[in-house]
């Protein structure tokens, strides 16, 4: 055990200043790892902490293929002291602690993940022309040294900040010698139509992510936070709202309002936790609601807000894995700026970690009952998307013929109904009083093989009597059903085949049963539909497309 004397005068002494190389660094922050569309919200958080009411991205190619990408606002701007601590690694804090932007670093580590030359251009109030500054990371390499670039704005520079400052001020960012926004260099590409195409993909997926991530803000009905309008290349983005909230079969399984108290219970913060379950996909209104509510397993989890902007979605915290099951539930999970390292959000305000208490709470106390919700949800849809299927394909058509004309061949028993769900079962052990279900179905082509929304205790499959004929219940709920039959519903000779199987094992039960083996059988049935719910339950569900 170390024993410090405290009593003893330390001899520490300081040296000399040891600044970190410029350069170096400078690269080296190139690489916290953003990706182009965390790069430009974190812009465009700037414009919001700067007042902004319009923001505008817009990209530019030169005839080389040179990209050039400017981002203007409408904001406060800055004077020359504003413009300094701006463009400084580790500004100085914003007063309101409220603002989208947190560490001092997003403007400049976004902006140089993708370009080699980052500017500004701003004026505010107090300022008689346009100010710019410039860091050029070649610059700094020849030089070694954090030294910015002063210039006067060009022309180009200057129509772009008035199109959309038009109230003369506001801030134009300005991204030059992009080197790491396309997978290849422009050269590398087959042709100008080539790489257009590359540029569209970007602007495409950009454009939903911000109608995702500033949603709150572009809905004008909206009142849970200033209003703004966002576009690219001058064209509105739209709001994008994840749970869906307009479409009429959303449903809201839970809400919680929760306290959250730090500084040893000196001041309380609420977290608001809201879970929805969005609506089947043959639910929804239009196909396009559809489309953009983008419903799978990456769209699932926890949708995080850090003062309404959405920072974080698609998971489940480390608290679940995605499955399909539960690909139609989506949790609101909002805080204030104040709970920032309460809930360690990273420098890209893009993830947050949750203290394991927190965690444990949301666990035990709010999302078991709405996963169980949007279980159920999901499981009908399958039930109807099977049966529309089953229909559509006349599945079991095939089936029901080929048994039909082979059954009189294998059957070893005779059924008489004598009451409701009730028959006489006569086989080679004798006579006995049966209950099974028994269905008068005037399709003739259900005659031996009947789908069925559930079985009771969760069966696969089930005897029953349909006008007279030996047939068999099949549960489509059953994951075994889903995940095994609903893939191959269009084989008829692979469907015949496993309807073969089952209506074989039924008629096996109906000419062995006997007063004592009755509950054997009942028995038999459960045990080996949950045997078959546990070995496949690691499968994957049929991709939608497979069932369409």
């Amino acid at each position: 055990m170390i024993v410090e004397n405290m009593n003893k005068k330390s001899k520490d002494s300081f040296g000399e200043e040891l600044p970190p190389d410029p350069s170096r660094v400078a690269e080296g922050l190139r690489d916290t790892g953003y990706d182009f569309n965390t790069a430009i919200s974190d812009i465009v958080d700037n414009s919001i902490a700067a007042n902004a009411t319009k923001i505008d991205i817009t990209f530019n190619i030169s005839p080389m293929n040179e990209i050039s990408i400017y981002i203007a606002d409408n904001g406060t701007g800055m004077d020359e002291n504003g413009l300094k601590n701006a463009m400084k690694y580790g500004s100085k804090q914003r007063d309101e602690i409220k603002s989208l932007g947190k560490f001092g670093l997003g403007l400049k580590t976004a902006s140089t993940a993708f370009c080699r030359k980052l500017s500004l251009v701003t004026k505010d109030k107090s300022t008689t022309h346009l100010l710019k500054m410039t860091w050029d990371l070649d610059h700094i390499a020849k030089v070694n040294k954090w030294q910015p670039i002063i210039s006067t704005p060009s022309k180009d520079e200057t129509r772009i900040f008035n199109s959309i400052a038009t109230d003369d001020t506001g801030t134009l960012v300005i991204w030059e010698k992009i080197d790491r926004l396309l997978a290849k260099n422009p050269e590398e590409y087959a042709s100008k139509n080539s790489f257009n195409s590359a540029i569209k993909v970007k602007k495409e997926k950009l454009i939903k992510h911000l109608g995702l991530t500033y949603q709150r803000f572009l809905d004008k009905s909206d009142e849970r936070c200033p209003n703004i309008d966002i576009s690219i290349d001058m064209n509105p983005i739209v709001a994008i709202d994840p749970f869906c909230l307009n479409e009429e079969k959303t449903d809201l399984l839970a809400t919680k309002k929760q306290p959250i108290t730090i500084d040893d219970g000196k001041d309380k913060y609420w977290i608001i936790l809201n879970a929805y379950a969005l609506p089947r996909p043959e639910d929804f209104s239009t196909q396009q609601a559809k489309s953009q509510a983008n419903v799978s397993t990456n769209t699932e989890g926890f949708y995080i807000y850090r003062e309404n902007r959405l920072i974080h979605y698609g998971d489940w915290l480390g608290m679940f894995t995605s499955e399909p099951h539960y690909s139609l539930l989506r949790v609101e999970f909002s805080f204030g700026a104040e709970l920032d390292s309460t809930f360690n959000v990273d420098i890209k305000k893009s993830r947050i970690f949750p203290a394991e208490e927190i965690v444990n709470w949301i666990k035990d106390s709010f999302i078991s009952a709405p996963r169980r919700a949007a279980q159920e949800k999901y499981r009908m849809s399958k039930i109807k998307t099977a049966s529309e299927k089953a229909i559509k394909t006349g599945a079991h058509d095939t089936s029901n013929k080929v048994i039909d004309l082979k059954a009189p061949l294998v059957e070893n028993s005779q059924m008489t109904p004598i009451g409701k769900n009730e028959v006489d079962l006569k086989n080679q052990y004798g006579t006995i009083r049966h209950k099974i279900e028994i269905i008068s179905d005037n399709n003739r082509n259900n005659m031996r093989i009947i789908p069925i929304d559930n079985l009771e205790n969760g069966d696969l499959w089930r005897p029953c009597l349909v006008d007279g004929k030996h047939a068999v219940q099949i549960n489509q709920s059953h994951p075994y059903y889903q995940k095994i039959y609903m893939p191959i519903l269009g084989q008829k000779i692979t469907t015949t085949g496993m309807d073969a199987l089952l209506w074989a094992l039924c008629e096996a039960e109906n000419s062995n049963v006997n007063a004592q083996t009755e509950e054997y059988y009942e028995d038999l049935r459960v045990t080996v539909s949950r045997f078959l719910k546990k070995l496949i339950s690691d499968l994957p569900d049929p991709a939608e497309e497979d069932e369409q």
